[in-house]
């Protein structure tokens, strides 16, 4: 077992050496001679008389790697290959070597598949010429047989968390007043209310969310909480007062600037689908609703007669809002929506009826 273990080992080693990636990879094996493997650009080299004669020193060239063996540690002066650590067999009426990486553990899972790390090793031969890993090993036979090296499925965990997910995108409003062309207060229609549909954004900043396994990892439970942010530019000279039956009005001025920024502390709440759970590029998607509070509002302005303006306050805005929220994706890079349900404004102090919503990227790790 002590040449399975070390030859396997340096298979994985192998492949991290050539940077291979997720997908099965065919790894050439030739017997140069009767004591010398050629392992991708790796050779083994056998040295008999070291596992009878506990004095007995040999070394293993490994790519660019020359690995020194002293079954006594005496000689510490050699640098070991990268990743790989030598360790003396237990039993010294037979001493030996035993070879392994770092952080991987070696596990054998059947006579054709052998796990190291995150990867597995399997062998594929015809059924008449179907050898097994000792075999292979100690004769060094490798004559019809294929070695693939594949990514292991990751272990899934019933509850994963995630911090500082970000969110950017475009946002506007739907106009539900039931009297869109007739004067509102001050206002003449509300047509005026127009946003610049470009300089209209959302960001959000999501501080944690996390997502729990309903059914085998395809259905999940997805819940967070975070800040969502809205600048709403107006094309019109728009301006605000702190005044229940003047609370929005056309201005004089034109200003080179004019928004009005609102900020909701939101808990959103989605049921979540992912294709394959194992693969973190699989499609992705989830819908839901997001309640949240308002925690700040406030009016930005630029113009030449003013300079530069900021008001804080209410402006007769609801301190409630409720969403439906969806994202869609592949991978941790997504689009996402969001949909009130809920007025922008208080109706008991206003009769504009406004609905925000908002598209954008999402990046996020689930």
């Amino acid at each position: 077992m002590k040449k399975i273990a070390f030859s396997l080992c340096v298979l994985s080693f192998s492949l991290f050496a050539n940077a291979q990636k997720d997908s099965a990879q065919q790894i050439k094996i030739d017997t140069l001679m009767s004591d010398t493997i050629r392992i991708g650009n790796m050779i083994i080299v056998s040295d008999k008389n070291m596992v009878t004669d506990k004095n007995k020193t040999g070394s293993y060239k490994m790519g660019h790697g020359l690995v020194k063996i002293n079954l006594n540690g005496n000689d510490k002066g050699y640098r070991k290959a990268t990743r790989v650590a030598i360790r003396e067999k237990s039993d010294n009426n037979n001493p030996g070597l035993y070879v392994k990486s770092f952080k991987d553990t070696l596990i054998s899972e059947n006579d054709d598949t052998v796990k190291i790390g995150g990867y597995q090793i399997i062998k594929s031969q015809l059924g008449e010429l179907k050898k097994n890993w000792e075999t292979m090993i100690e004769d060094g036979d490798f004559n019809n047989t294929n070695i693939t090296i594949e990514r292991t499925p990751k272990k899934l965990k019933n509850i994963n968390t995630n911090w500082w997910i970000f969110d950017l995108g475009f946002a506007n409003y739907q106009d539900n007043t039931e009297n869109k062309t007739t004067p509102i207060g001050n206002l003449p229609n509300t047509s005026y209310l127009k946003l610049n549909n470009l300089k209209s954004s959302n960001v959000n900043i999501w501080i944690v969310q996390q997502k729990v396994n309903l059914y085998e990892h395809y259905i999940n439970l997805k819940y967070g909480v975070g800040i969502e942010m809205y600048n709403f530019r107006f094309e019109q000279p728009i301006s605000f007062r702190n005044d229940p039956s003047n609370a929005v009005y056309i201005d004089n001025v034109k200003f080179s600037k004019d928004k009005l920024f609102v900020e909701y502390l939101s808990v959103p709440i989605q049921l979540n689908f992912q294709s394959n759970p194992s693969n973190d590029r699989s499609f992705y998607a989830s819908i839901g609703l997001s309640p949240g509070y308002l925690i700040q509002s406030h009016t930005k302005q630029i113009s030449e007669e003013r300079g530069k303006k900021k008001v804080n306050g209410n402006f007769n805005l609801d301190n409630y809002k409720m969403a439906t929220i969806g994202e869609l994706g592949i991978g941790s890079i997504r689009l996402y929506g969001t949909y009130n349900m809920t007025n922008l404004f208080d109706k008991n102090y206003t009769k504009l009826d406004l609905l925000p919503f908002a598209i954008g990227v999402r990046f996020s790790k689930f």
